[in-house]
């Protein structure tokens, strides 16, 4: 299984704020009224050289949330307590980019990359 499949069962119906997870693409049809996760693969990096080979690779994914437009959370709690679970999960957050606002659907958003090593590859 890949680590985007991985990060994908691992958010997937396991935050209330959340109403789905979507993976890769996000359907036309997605309700601007609802709150979900956003997650695509970023960059890949071989690591831990040795004797002319590599030991692990590194997965940088990113990881956005789009909040609905009539949303009432405290959006830094809500990302703050996503940040947490990741890093107790064994990945890293590399970058928290800032809300933005979305032109099309109007609905605030963030993004954040963490990265996950996988060794003995």
């Amino acid at each position: 299984m890949t680590v985007l499949n991985n990060l994908y069962k691992l958010l997937n119906g396991h935050f209330s704020w959340s109403d789905k997870v979507y993976i890769k693409s996000i359907p036309d049809k997605a309700p601007s009224d609802s709150t979900f996760i956003f997650i695509t693969d970023s960059t890949q990096q071989l690591k831990d050289f040795g004797s002319n080979a590599f030991r692990s690779m590194q997965y940088d994914l990113e990881i956005q949330i789009f909040y609905s437009t009539k949303s009432t959370l405290d959006y830094d709690s809500v990302e703050l307590g996503l940040m947490r679970f990741l890093i107790s999960k064994g990945y890293v957050v590399s970058n928290v980019r800032g809300r933005m606002q979305d032109p099309d659907t109007f609905q605030d958003y963030q993004t954040i990359i963490v990265s996950k090593t996988e060794r003995g590859i």
